[in-house]
């Protein structure tokens, strides 16, 4: 019994030694932990099927001070940031199962002969039998040249079969850029989830005889894994004392992945199984963003004990796709009668023909230009449920996107036949329903009457209240007060510091209607997003940033607002456009006249009305301009 203990103590300090040697473990930090590191390895979003929003999953490792992942953390424990606005956190789990796509990329150079090629084959074929049924794996090996061994496949046992198959080259260079370039454009071919490459090597970038071997640079690997469109991380795996730990070190952290070193080959299954531990103990991130299609940057703070770390990391929101949402009826609503049925279409896709409308699998409406709406009349169906598309047609009647409506049909009003009885002479019946028309009619010419006395004596109050407010100035001087202009009290209320004032006459937001807004800074900006002076959250053909209106001079200019595309990397203006009086604005500056209609986008019209001291100055010439009482264009190549 001594002689067995003895023997598990001599083991169990045996393997401690092994790990001290591989630095898997640090006596010192195992019992102090003081710095923990974040790692962000990819980042996903997808745009949501519920609302317009992305569903946006970043995948992130947290390690301790020793390299072993922590793997406790709860949600409260990370702390996000997109483009620096910190968002909710849905769901922090850790994610062992969730599919990803490896190349293992394997170095066969000639510094690779014999020992080092035998034990990174069987390091590696163990990692890959460790791998979960849904990964992909492909393996590709260099040297002088980049050889796909086999592509991605879930049949593991055949990407091992093919890796025993690998041999090294006697003589050959190691050009480990070019082979890592090309693995990463190999992670591209895949269309969705996570994606990585392990690189192992035991060398540098070199011809055998001396110099450079490979045509790409660590930069040029490093840009193309953190591109938008090949987004993947590198995992680099260095052997030996001649490999390059410091370029290895950099190709993992800015790409997002790890770096891992084994002095000799005795550690190259405890770096593997390593590896293997850091892949499966990522957590998924989930939130919600509201952000447009584009690129972005996605900050990751997690917090361990007394130690915190934060990484970051940029990610690519797609466009949606085209989407049609029911605007009217409401789902679940009662309709009967004439009722109207609208849609309105979000997103990039194909060309919309025609919008098609269907109830209960019948066409009832077909429509080809905006806005989509038709009008239906529910009284001809019978009471009960009713399904209603709404159908995007493209090109050939193909079908680019659909919505649906469930509704239910209330009982339809119907005038009751009139039967006439036998003989001459009207029915009793007949006769009581001419009656009934009569007083109905009589009603509401009394009721007609009644609110006609009741609106001219609210229009005297008011008449009465107008004249004490500009009691003794007479009728001459009250029409020059008032610009000449016959306007009630109720539409001149404008402070005495505003340059003007905009009403909202049309707008999808029916809580917009008739809203008033003064103009009282020198720089007024418009749009959807709510760091606008003046918004509309629920005009979607309205721009984030639309349109600002800027005082100079004593005039107050309208222009659209120019905003960097990073997609094409130059200035883009508003899709929808800005117009005054249904002339487009374009890049012009115009000089706004009191009266004019402003409309920003399809359908949010604004009325502009311009103050006291305003349409004082209508007929002086500015630095730039001349009034003459039409839409007058500011001269932008003056200051």
């Amino acid at each position: 019994m001594a002689s067995q203990l003895r023997n598990h103590l001599l083991r169990g300090f045996s393997i401690l030694l092994v790990l001290i040697g591989a630095g898997l473990f640090d006596g010192h930090s195992a019992l102090a932990q003081s710095s923990i590191d974040t790692v962000i390895h990819y980042v996903e979003g997808a745009p949501s099927d519920e609302k317009i929003a992305y569903d946006v999953t970043a995948y992130v490792s947290v390690a301790d001070s020793t390299g072993n992942p922590i793997k406790d953390l709860a949600a409260d424990a990370f702390t996000l940031a997109e483009d620096s606005q910190q968002v909710t956190v849905l769901s922090a789990d850790l994610a062992p199962d969730a599919p990803i796509n490896l190349v293992l990329l394997l170095d066969t150079s000639g510094s690779m002969n014999g020992a080092g090629i035998e034990a990174a084959k069987s390091a590696a074929s163990n990692f890959i039998a460790g791998l979960g049924n849904d990964d992909r794996v492909a393996v590709v090996t260099f040297d002088n040249d980049t050889k796909t061994r086999i592509d991605f496949t879930t049949d593991h046992r055949a990407a091992r079969d093919e890796l025993e198959l690998v041999d090294a080259t006697r003589g050959a260079g190691t050009c480990l850029y070019d082979a890592a370039y090309q693995a990463v454009q190999m992670t591209a071919t895949v269309p969705s989830g996570r994606r990585a490459v392990v690189l192992f090597t035991d060398g540098v970038d070199e011809k055998a005889d001396g110099g450079v071997c490979s045509i790409h640079s660590a930069d040029d690997v490093i840009r193309l894994a953190t591109e938008s469109g090949t987004r993947a991380p590198l995992y680099t795996l260095g052997m030996g004392g001649k490999v390059d730990q410091q370029s290895l070190q950099r190709l993992a952290q800015d790409t997002g992945g790890r770096f891992f070193y084994s002095p000799n080959t005795t550690q190259l299954d405890a770096i593997f199984i390593r590896l293997s531990d850091t892949l499966r103990s990522q957590y998924a991130i989930k939130y919600q963003s509201t952000a447009g299609p584009g690129s972005h940057t996605l900050a990751v703070t997690a917090k361990y004990l007394n130690a915190q770390d934060t990484d970051t990391r940029g990610f690519l929101l797609p466009n949606f796709p085209l989407r049609l949402t029911f605007v009217e009826p409401a789902e679940g609503q009662e309709v009967s009668g004439i009722t109207d049925l609208k849609v309105e279409t979000f997103g990039q896709g194909e060309t919309i023909q025609s919008v098609n409308f269907m109830i209960n699998g019948a066409t009832v409406a077909t429509v080809t230009t905006t806005p989509y709406e038709a009008q239906v009349d529910f009284n001809a169906y019978p009471k009960g449920s009713l399904t209603i598309d709404a159908l995007a047609l493209g090109a050939d009647g193909i079908e680019l996107a659909r919505a649906t409506r469930q509704v239910t049909v209330s009982a339809a009003t119907v005038t009751p036949p009139i039967v006439e009885e036998e003989g001459d002479g009207f029915s009793s019946d007949y006769l009581l329903f001419i009656i009934g028309g009569i007083i109905l009619i009589g009603a509401l010419i009394v009721f007609l009457i009644v609110m006609a006395i009741l609106r001219k004596r609210k229009e005297d109050q008011r008449n009465k209240e107008w004249d004490e407010k500009v009691g003794g100035l007479g009728e001459a001087t009250t029409d020059e007060f008032l610009g000449g202009s016959d306007r009630t009290m109720d539409s001149w209320e404008m402070s005495s510091d505003a340059l003007g004032m905009l009403t909202v006459s049309s707008s999808d937001d029916s809580s917009m209607l008739d809203q008033r807004f003064e103009i009282t800074k020198r720089r007024t900006t418009l749009g959807r997003k709510a760091d606008n002076d003046i918004i509309f959250p629920k005009d979607s053909p309205v721009s984030r940033h639309h349109a600002t209106i800027e005082e100079r001079s004593g005039g107050l200019f309208l222009s659209e607002v120019e905003e960097m595309d990073e997609k094409i990397g130059k200035p883009k203006r508003p899709m929808y456009g800005t117009f005054v009086n249904d002339n487009e604005v374009g890049g012009q500056e115009i000089l706004l006249q009191n009266g004019d209609e402003i409309r920003l986008g399809k359908r949010v019209k604004l009325k502009f009305e311009a103050s006291a001291r305003i349409l004082a100055g209508d007929e002086k010439t500015y630095d730039g301009f001349t009034s003459t009482g039409e839409n007058d264009t500011m001269d932008t190549r003056q200051g």
